[in-house]
């Protein structure tokens, strides 16, 4: 495979086509397993899960669409317990593709006859073949047309058989400007026939089978669909991921309920027997207030009392610590626990280590200059963040669960294995700058916008467990929603909250490209939406770093900081500030591969104000 894993992941996934160097159009077929791959472990069920979970949320939003349909209907079904079975992860390594589609054109003006040809001979036969009407070879090019229907099921633009009198040969008038106008015409008689194909999937549910005339390179002919994922994968944490108290010690540990040692201890498999009078008499204190001294002999004889856990846990978020929601919500606060868990470097150590006066006095900037930002002190850098971008399948004539069928990659890994649904990972390691928000001013962000009250948030156990209670167990791209819901919405303060924090994202990123010595598009973005977070990190598809991001953090994190700050403009206002909410291409908006979500939520309203003064922005100094 000449071509990076990254860029194959994006450009020659099966069933998409290409124009092959060769000169003529392919379509990949299969991707097969790299034999030789030496990169970074993958946690398989870790990336199982979150692809069940996709398919899962793909599905709930098409019956939201259309009830009792189901958009995703070749995955396993949600229902089978044995679903994570029926996939298979796989790095890929090689492509296999074939000519398609071998619907030719004759070049010759006065002729132009469209027919359908063999499968060439490797190595024997020429392609494109020779005109059989005509004879001509010269310029024969095959037709870049073909058929895509919602159901995913595509077809060649293949020529009718026969004219209503019987003449077979037939080119195709496309001087149109618009596909409906297309024309067959018979080279015998000149009768017209109009260009059309049906659906010949017999498991397609759609009731409409006409099928959209496309070109094979249109960015809807073939829309891939993946998740970009921390994988954080060790042998102690795979172990602990298996421990039936993982959920409630995951869930405890982020609502502090308990340490991080007795997290550790917990699923560890590290628990004691405590005597039931011992758990009575903890119980009675606090039913009667004495949480002081109840707290004491909770520490004394019982380090973690798992029952008592699970019922602070579920009265704090709602939710049954032993059912599929909460183990989701677990998966996802456990990631951002696990890459706080590896090799850091932040802002204390560095003026620990400080190799002279200025150096020092600048690491001592770095604490203000933060907070001026509404980032926390806690901004390091991560040496090597595990990011794996996951390709789970793909829809045809549209990009959402309203607009088509997600179909799913299937094949065999080896010949004499059962076919399976085929998850195609890329695994990479980079170092990343990871940016957590400063709770409190997020808090009166919320307030000083009309969002949320401050005595919500007081009782919900501040805005992090606020936004846990309104999400539930979602992996953050519920919030990015293509609109802003209307005042009053129960879902507007969760979408303005997810707008702040991937607006954040962006100035940030757009600013580290300046200094950094990274493009926009060589730079990519992570959000942590639950532990209000993100990261920004180099997505060149290598395996190794250049240090480009430990040189921002150690010379010049604070001018980074500020130019987010202080970068306020476009090129396209005033327009783009009062119309689009200061979201373009000349601001905002980022390169498909650097943005999460795909440009949706973003506004400079969030971080600046809007223009009439009615909402508050986060770097607002009154705030």
């Amino acid at each position: 495979m000449s071509r990076d894993r990254g860029q194959v992941l994006f450009r020659f996934r099966p069933g998409q086509t290409f124009d092959h160097r060769a000169g003529y159009t392919a379509q990949v077929i299969q991707l097969g397993r790299d034999e030789e791959f030496d990169g970074p472990s993958l946690d398989r069920d870790h990336l199982v899960q979150e692809a069940m979970r996709f398919v899962r949320r793909w599905r709930a939003a098409g019956r939201a669409f259309v009830a009792g349909s189901d958009r995703a209907p070749e995955f396993p079904g949600d229902q089978d317990r044995l679903a994570d079975r029926h996939y298979e992860v796989v790095v890929p390594g090689k492509v296999f593709c074939r000519i398609w589609p071998r619907v030719v054109r004759c070049s010759r003006a006065g002729c132009g006859h469209v027919w359908t040809a063999s499968d060439p001979r490797p190595g024997t036969d020429d392609w494109p073949p020779a005109c059989p009407a005509c004879g001509g070879v010269v310029g024969n090019r095959q037709l870049q047309f073909v058929f895509a229907h919602k159901c995913g099921e595509t077809s060649p633009m293949y020529p009718p058989s026969k004219c209503p009198r019987g003449h077979t040969r037939f080119r195709l008038d496309d001087r149109a400007s618009r596909f409906l106008d297309f024309r067959w015409e018979c080279m015998t008689c000149g009768f017209p026939l109009g260009v059309q194909w049906s659906c010949s999937n017999s498991s397609c549910s759609y009731p409409d089978k006409f099928m959209n005339p496309l070109l094979h390179s249109a960015g809807t002919a073939h829309v891939g669909h993946g998740l970009t994922l921390v994988n954080v994968t060790t042998t102690e944490e795979a172990t602990r991921q298996s421990n039936p108290l993982y959920t409630a010690a995951v869930l405890g540990w982020w609502l502090g309920e308990i340490t991080e040692d007795e997290f550790r201890r917990l699923t560890d498999g590290h628990t004691v027997d405590v005597p039931d009078e011992v758990v009575e008499s903890i119980r009675v204190m606090e039913d009667a207030g004495l949480h002081d001294q109840a707290r004491a002999l909770r520490a004394r004889f019982m380090p973690v009392e798992v029952d008592h856990l699970r019922d602070r846990v579920g009265k704090a978020l709602g939710l049954d610590t032993g059912s599929d929601d909460a183990r989701g919500l677990a998966t996802e606060l456990h990631t951002y626990r696990r890459v706080l868990n590896l090799k850091r470097l932040g802002v204390p150590r560095l003026q620990r280590e400080a190799r002279n006066p200025e150096r020092l006095a600048l690491y001592e900037r770095y604490p203000g200059v933060l907070a001026a930002a509404g980032l926390s002190r806690d901004t390091c850098l991560v040496s090597d963040l595990p990011i794996t971008y996951l390709a789970i399948g793909y829809s045809r004539t549209g990009f959402s669960p309203e607009e088509a069928d997600l179909v799913p990659y299937r094949g065999r890994v080896s010949r004499s294995a059962p076919e399976k649904t085929l998850l195609y990972a890329h695994p990479t390691q980079a170092e990343a700058l990871l940016f957590p928000v400063d709770r409190d001013r997020v808090s009166r962000w919320m307030v000083r916008n009309d969002l949320v009250s401050q005595r919500t948030l007081d009782d919900a156990g501040g805005v992090a467990q606020w936004l846990v209670h309104q999400l539930g167990p979602s992996n953050g791209q519920a919030l990015s929603h293509e609109v802003r819901p209307a005042p009053g919405h129960p879902d507007l303060p969760v979408h303005e909250l997810f707008g702040l924090l991937h607006s954040l994202s962006h100035q940030i990123l757009r600013a580290l490209a300046v200094d950094s010595g990274y493009s926009e598009t060589s730079l990519s973005e992570y959000l942590f939406p639950y532990d209000l977070a993100f990261a920004v990190y180099p997505n060149g598809g290598s395996d190794f770093s250049l240090g480009a991001m430990r040189t921002v953090l150690e010379q010049n994190l604070d001018a980074v900081v500020s130019r987010a700050v202080d970068n306020d403009s476009c090129l396209y206002d005033p327009n783009c500030m009062i119309t689009n909410e200061g979201a373009d291409h000349g601001c905002l908006q980022l390169p498909e591969t650097a943005c999460q979500s795909w440009n949706r939520n973003l506004s400079r309203w969030h971080l600046f104000g809007s223009p009439d003064g009615s909402r508050v922005g986060y770097w607002d100094p009154t705030l």
